[in-house]
């Protein structure tokens, strides 16, 4: 049921988002412990762009924005990061096979390391807003 400031998917929403960025925060602190909070930034910038990327295409293909996207950012985040969790929970060493985890190694070998996924993340926000806003305009107009 809906309150006087929403309605229920609104509500739904918000809920969604504020769960998604209290795991951000955890996983923070997580990394903060190990004093490796700039793994936190790769690995969210990588999924999180990741994430966003699909959901662009996901926006443009259903014609639709796709629900809850703090928390498609959230589990391309998890996803890059996997091989920390294996690494945490299983005492696992990382190994190379661990790229397919979104480049999980590798990515923090490119020139301009966190800057640049910072730059790449950034231009996906852009591409995902645009989608958003072209579905939203066509939405708008109504069949061609």
């Amino acid at each position: 049921m809906g309150t006087a400031t929403g309605s229920p998917a609104r509500e739904r929403a918000v809920v969604a988002t504020a769960a998604a960025l209290g795991v951000e925060v955890l996983l923070y602190e997580r990394y903060g412990a190990h004093e490796a909070s700039f793994h936190w930034f790769t690995h969210l910038y990588v999924g999180g762009a990741a994430a966003l990327l699909v959901l662009s295409g996901l926006t443009l293909l259903r014609r639709r924005q796709a629900p809850y996207p703090a928390v498609w950012v959230v589990l391309g985040h998890v996803v890059a990061m996997v091989p920390d969790l294996l690494f945490t929970l299983r005492d696992m060493a990382h190994r190379p096979w661990m790229d397919v985890f979104l480049g999980h190694l590798s990515t923090h070998f490119v020139p301009g390391r966190n800057a640049t996924w910072f730059t790449v993340f950034a231009l996906a926000v852009g591409a995902y807003v645009i989608s958003v806003e072209r579905v939203g305009g066509e939405a708008q107009r109504g069949p061609a």
